[in-house]
């Protein structure tokens, strides 16, 4: 299908002529009439309202389905990767061997996951921008939105008893109440090998043609029982055709296409050039402790998988942004769209923006993504704010802490997952590392950091001491907050040390660069929307969105890449690597491999808009039915990020076809395939 530009959206800053497979759209302003006009589907509200509420977003960061009506949920492997990590042991290795539960009794409950299913969307931004904010400064306008977002909130929580969120759109232009009834019983099903999930590794990360089962299942409980899920996605019994009209609805993470010229520019200086060198750092010291012992390389498996995926995200934008004309041609596109309209917003945000530079590194090491140095170090943290935040009125604590964001912050605290010593220690010298050395010698966070010692020997005095690995404890400082002030905890000592001090760079960014930004883009959004209405969809924000695509091949280097590949495929891919790691195959796909219809489709491509988070998502034809499982995007999707281009960019999925074969043929998992196709 040829791409043609329908849409307005976004990328009104990079082109005049858009592709028909743009846009993220919430489910709230689904462009139902362009969608019509250009695929022939009309898509009708009772259509609208099945899928949104047989789409789930994991906690584990992606998204996932309902696919049978007892609860069970789809994800991707990768997705519920986290989970399955935290259920295995060192005589029990689930993500090395795999797992298929046998009944609904062999079905185990996993620590610290939940799903969230999107009830309902309604726009609160005339209540979140009250009247009297004009005379104010914007750090003081930000401040009283925050109390009516806390209020809100609050109220909904109450009336509904579903969990709120209050999303911000456009950069700050819009603010929508987003509803979900969450779940908290979430139990593994099945989940195939990580070697068969992740086929190719690292090496064919991003990379297409693709051989990889990554998919998994969960199922969700309620009071003990299955989940009687009215709303389910039924299985295609084709999969997807080619150039029909196809339909992935999932939560990407984070897009920053509205950004402007300027902060672009900044974050390349600042974010991604610190990611990508901390990164660096990060893979070096893990690769070195996997090597050590086997035991080792099983618990550091998941969070160098972490850092090797981002680390190749960020490789990337850092490629593009330091080499390509993407910031210029931004800037020149800003001037000529925007050449009779007020500067004054870019202006402001350009100036806050400049502002920040020489703080922000510290601030992301103090409070921002850099300061997360470990795990009982952030349970630490969580503890020590507790403490004094739940003394407050609701509309005046720190936004994490209101009390409808409570229950997600026990889930957390009092999660029974694994802490091994020597996995944190390996975090916390990285981290304290890496935080010492954009702070300075003589910073007073890198006095309390290393308190008179080496780097290594205040580490090893932090584990040795803490009793926060047992949960008990941390049930006990939750519930009695008087007993913080008195804990000799080492780790809650350096959290209640460095409190003050992050804190202080919080509120110096909040106050000089957040307020500014989310005004800066209001205004901004608002040219837009005077422009051409509210057919602009808003950057991702982990939120249930809709893309509309169709599978597709592309040219790579002169050839033509096909859409579709097959079971068949991976035996020879494995073949062409000598079937050595990370192109070894599982005993069981060597052993049934007589029994396996190699011509069955495995993975395939198509051009739907997606982003990190969309990871799990299905893909669904006309009828609302299962065709496949997003699971990566190519290594030119990458850059979506700023700018949809649907030449070469693809996001890739598994295909419907490919995981009932695998399931029925390689895992025997006659039961699994039974429910999915609604046999049983």
């Amino acid at each position: 299908m040829t791409a043609r530009p329908i849409f307005c959206s976004l990328m009104l800053f990079f082109a005049a002529s858009l592709p028909a497979e743009e846009g993220m759209w919430p489910f709230n302003n689904i462009p139902v009439n362009e969608i019509e006009r250009e695929y022939g589907v009309k898509l009708e509200e009772p259509w609208l309202e099945h899928v949104q509420k047989s789409c789930l977003r994991v906690s584990l960061g992606g998204s996932g389905s309902f696919v049978s009506p007892h609860g069970l949920v789809m994800t991707n492997h990768h997705v519920g990767a986290k989970a399955i990590y935290h259920l295995s042991t060192e005589s029990e290795d689930l993500m090395e061997k795999g797992f298929l539960a046998e009944g609904l009794d062999g079905e185990i409950k996993c620590p610290n996951m939940y799903v969230d299913q999107l009830i309902s969307i309604r726009d609160v931004t005339d209540e979140v921008n009250r009247t009297g904010l004009e005379d104010l400064t914007a750090a003081e306008r930000e401040a009283k939105r925050k109390v009516a977002m806390a209020e809100i909130k609050e109220q909904a929580e109450e009336t509904t008893g579903l969990h709120p969120e209050i999303v911000s759109l456009y950069q700050g232009a819009r603010y929508h109440l987003y509803l979900y009834q969450r779940y908290t019983d979430v139990r593994l099903v099945m989940a195939p090998e990580k070697s068969i999930a992740f086929f190719g590794g690292d090496s064919d990360n991003f990379e297409y043609p693709r051989y990889d089962l990554d998919v998994c299942f969960f199922r969700v409980y309620q009071e003990g029982k299955p989940l009687a899920s009215a709303d389910y996605l039924k299985w295609s019994s084709q999969g997807p055709q080619p150039s029909e009209p196809l339909f992935v609805a999932g939560h990407p993470g984070k897009t920053n296409r509205l950004f402007t010229a300027a902060h672009m520019q900044f974050l390349k200086e600042m974010d991604v050039s610190l990611l990508y060198s901390w990164l660096q750092e990060r893979i070096r010291d893990f690769h070195h402790f996997s090597n050590e012992s086997a035991e080792n390389k099983r618990i550091a498996m998941q969070d160098l998988f972490s850092f090797e995926n981002s680390f190749k995200v960020y490789s990337c934008l850092h490629r593009e942004l330091a080499q390509s004309s993407m910031i210029q041609n931004k800037e020149n596109q800003e001037q000529e769209l925007f050449a009779n309209t007020d500067s004054s917003a870019w202006t402001k945000l350009e100036a806050a923006l400049e502002k920040a530079k020489p703080y922000y590194p510290t601030y992301m090491v103090l409070e921002g993504g850099g300061s997360h140095y470990s795990k009982l170090y952030g349970w630490a943290k969580h503890l020590v704010r507790l403490s004094t935040e739940r003394s407050l009125p609701n509309e005046e604590r720190l936004k994490e802490y209101v009390e409808a964001d409570l229950p997600t912050l026990e889930l957390n605290l009092f999660s029974a997952e694994p802490v091994y010593k020597k996995l944190e220690k390996l975090h916390l010298l990285g981290s304290f590392r890496r935080a010492i050395k954009i702070l300075g010698d003589e910073h007073p966070a890198t006095q309390i950091l290393l308190d008179g010692k080496t780097l290594e020997e205040r580490v090893d005095s932090l584990l040795a001491a803490t009793e926060l690995q047992d949960i008990a404890s941390r049930k006990r400082l939750y519930d009695h907050p008087e007993e913080v002030g008195m804990s000799s905890d080492p780790f809650i000592l350096l959290a209640k040390a460095l409190d003050s001090q992050a804190r202080e760079i919080r509120q110096k960014k909040e106050d000089e660069l957040d307020s500014v930004q989310n005004e800066s883009y209001a205004a901004i959004a608002k040219i837009l929307f005077e422009r051409h209405g509210e057919s602009v969809y808003p950057d991702a924000t982990f939120t249930l969105r809709l893309s509309v695509g169709s599978m597709e091949g592309y040219e790579e280097k002169g050839t033509y890449i096909e859409p579709m590949t097959t079971l068949g495929g991976i035996y020879d891919h494995a073949k062409a690597h000598g079937f050595l790691a990370p192109y070894d195959l599982p005993e069981n796909w060597l052993a049934q491999q007589s029994v396996l219809k190699k011509s069955v489709p495995f993975n395939f491509v198509s051009t739907n808009d997606i982003i990190g988070g969309n990871s799990g998502s299905p893909v669904i034809n006309q009828r609302g039915e299962v065709v496949g499982l997003i699971f990566d995007g190519n290594i030119h999707s990458i850059i979506w990020n700023f700018g949809f281009d649907s030449t070469k960019g693809r996001a890739t999925s598994v295909h419907s076809e490919g995981i009932i074969e695998a399931l029925k043929n390689i895992y025997g998992a006659d039961d699994l395939v039974a429910e999915i196709l609604l046999k049983s």
